[in-house]
């Protein structure tokens, strides 16, 4: 998995070779100063050569900027490649969210793909930048030190260094154990974004039920469960850390023991002894921070697993390689022999057969949870059947491109979806070619010019995430006004007036039978008294078509429909 992320990295050679040149001069300058130690001591303090003691202090400082250029063009070029690579993961992840089916939006939650497409991404970002910079600048400076210590004496620094691969085993180890807390770590944060979203979402439910103390403690849970993983994390990360320390500590001690020794002897430069302890010394930051890169790359590695397989993941609904653009609608709808399941072997529809002629205005009707709205969301292909086919005119729908199949199709329901932005742009909804005068004569059309034009703003009015600032009458009547723009030849209304009261239903009825007109239009109502003008009723019962007929033909078979017209009279 890490793999994958290091292909995005490569993606971008040209700045990562920057970058680790920038990396090899930062090494080469710490590796330099290790190594001026001994000139400093030996030809300047023990044989107080003047010449020398002009010409070093300069080189310091020449080193020390070439250290600092060095780290500084790692830095941003390192940040510039991750931030590349996120931006460019964010968008395949979005992207990807809108080709999949919807029976993807139906398994995972909202809040789940809010905290893949932050906070998983992110976490790719820091194992690029922190872990992946890491391993190859300090890889290099362990490198360039070793370099000085086996230069100033190579037989004494195998002796010294044989303690360091030892402790190489506990940090893999470490770095298991890292792996699966951060994996929790994602899933809780997750779960606790899901809870946020769902509450904000339902707020007033929440206060009409006084379930805000409810609502704290279920937060509180949750957000209990993160701190505990968290804590687990950290305490994993910060033994990494200290592990290293003791190991250098063991190995600077037999450092000072061993080369000590030989400096009182007279067999070894007091020079070379500090040249050789600094390179020593040094070494640490850069091994302390190699051991942390691993527990940053099973972090990338836990992330990539929840953000990859959502990118990779095909849509259950497919368009054909050579699909055709579906001509305009002629003649008819026709469902033949169509089943459905959510679930295999559990059919919420069975053996759907009928036709539809252009201009009919049909209704379906049955009781909750019968299969009404699946049946209609079968026609714009948002799932396709399990068995079986639908056609428009001669074309099965499985042959033509969705875009040209969706555009003549237009859906009302009873859950308006208006987005945070100005009322004029809900109606034209990413239709730039869109004129004032064609938003506002839709508005009329769907009896809502009249309240726009007093809102503070009128057509500019910023109507609130899901059009909170309006009454649901309001945001019906801007969901039919965007359906009477697009003009779509199939209209379907999905229990379009089932929340609204008495005088909202009215407008809303009317505006709605504007909309209807010419088109071919398919109803899902409760309200039975709402479609009694219907060209033909469906009556669906236990995922089949029982009955079929006008309100009258329907009321005389005495069956289904004629009881649950008589029930909603009682």
């Amino acid at each position: 998995m890490y793999f994958k992320l290091l292909k995005f990295l490569f993606k971008r050679w040209e700045k990562f070779i920057l970058a680790v040149i920038c990396m090899g001069i930062e090494a080469a300058a710490t590796g330099a100063i290790a190594f001026l130690v001994k000139p400093a001591l030996d030809d300047i303090f023990i044989s107080k050569n003047v010449v020398m003691l002009k010409f070093l202090p300069l080189v310091i400082i020449l080193t020390y900027i070439m250290k600092g250029l060095g780290g500084f063009g790692e830095v941003y070029l390192m940040e510039y490649i991750a931030q590349d690579i996120v931006y460019e993961l964010r968008n395949k992840f979005y992207s990807k969210l809108h080709e999949l089916s919807l029976d993807f939006f139906t398994k995972i939650h909202t809040g789940e793909i809010i905290s893949r497409i932050t906070v998983d991404i992110n976490m790719i970002r820091e194992a690029i930048t922190k872990g992946f910079a890491s391993l190859i600048r300090d890889s290099l400076t362990v490198l360039v030190l070793l370099g000085v210590i086996f230069y100033r004496q190579w037989l004494l620094s195998l002796l010294t260094l044989f303690i360091f691969p030892l402790s190489v085993i506990p940090i893999v180890k470490l770095g298991k154990r890292f792996k699966k807390i951060s994996k929790k770590n994602q899933e809780r944060i997750a779960e606790l974004v899901s809870l946020i979203c769902e509450v904000i979402s339902g707020i007033r439910i929440v206060k009409a039920f006084c379930m805000e103390e409810f609502e704290k403690k279920r937060f509180l849970k949750k957000n209990k469960k993160l701190f505990k993983i968290i804590l687990k994390g950290y305490k994993v990360n910060a033994l990494s850390s200290p592990m290293v320390e003791v190991f250098g500590a063991i190995s600077g001690a037999c450092v000072i023991w061993i080369w000590g020794y030989q400096v009182i002897k007279g067999n070894l430069s007091t020079g070379t002894f500090f040249s050789f302890l600094t390179a020593v010394f040094m070494l640490y930051k850069p091994l302390k921070n190699l051991s942390k890169v691993n527990n940053l790359i099973q972090q990338a590695v836990a992330s990539s697993e929840r953000i990859f397989p959502i990118i990779n993941m095909k849509p259950s609904v497919v368009e054909k390689e050579n699909a055709i653009t579906l001509p305009p609608v002629k003649r008819e709808i026709r469902f033949k022999d169509v089943y459905f399941a959510y679930e295999s072997n559990s059919y919420i529809l069975k053996g759907i057969n009928f036709k539809i002629n252009i201009g009919e205005i049909v209704a379906i009707v049955g009781k909750s949870g019968v299969g009404k709205t699946t049946l209609v969301n079968l026609i714009p292909r948002f799932y396709d059947p399990t068995r079986g086919d639908i056609f428009i005119d001669d074309y099965n729908i499985k042959d033509v491109t969705l875009k040209s199949l969706r555009e003549q199709i237009g859906i009302v329901t009873q859950e308006t979806i208006l987005f945070n932005d100005t009322v004029f742009n809900n109606i034209a909804y990413g239709r730039e070619d869109i004129s004032e005068d064609e938003v506002i004569k839709a508005a009329k059309a769907a009896n809502a010019h009249d309240f726009i034009i007093n809102l503070p703003d009128g057509y500019n009015t910023i109507i609130g995430e899901r059009g909170v600032k309006l009454s649901g009458g309001q945001r019906q009547r801007i969901a039919i006004a965007r359906a009477i723009l697009k003009n779509p030849p199939i209209l379907i209304l999905d229990e379009a007036t089932s929340e609204l009261d008495a005088e909202s239903e009215f407008l809303v009825q009317e505006a709605l039978m504007r909309l209807m007109k010419g088109r071919t239009v398919f109803i899902i109502a409760h309200r039975l008294s709402t479609i009694i003008h219907a060209d033909r009723i469906l009556v669906l019962h236990d995922g089949r078509i029982v009955e079929d007929g006008t309100h009258e033909s329907l009321l005389q078979q005495g069956g289904i429909y004629a009881k649950l017209y008589e029930s909603q009279l009682i």
